[in-house]
């Protein structure tokens, strides 16, 4: 069986926290980073460490995150980070 994008994001997003399974399994498409997982700066950069290393320097979240206003930055979903990796 094939795992979903949303899986292997909800993976490295225990990676990059130190949370576990549990934790992540609450994790949808609309989870945004900062409200609702609470990822702090370091964690996110953590995860796009880990992005890059499975998907190559395609998917450059610290970049992706530079063209971001602040705004969008507070809203980023797993769905968003799913589209940056799909794209």
């Amino acid at each position: 069986m094939t795992r979903t994008l949303l899986d292997q994001l909800r993976e490295m997003l225990c990676a990059a926290t130190g949370s576990d399974a549990g934790w992540a399994a609450g994790i949808g498409p609309h989870s945004r980073l900062e409200d609702d997982l609470g990822l702090d700066s370091l964690e996110v950069a953590r995860l796009g460490e880990l992005l890059g290393a499975r998907f190559g320097p395609a998917v450059d979240l610290p970049g992706y995150l530079a063209g971001l206003e602040l705004d969008q930055l507070l809203a980023l979903t797993v769905g968003d980070l799913v589209g940056l990796v799909a794209g």
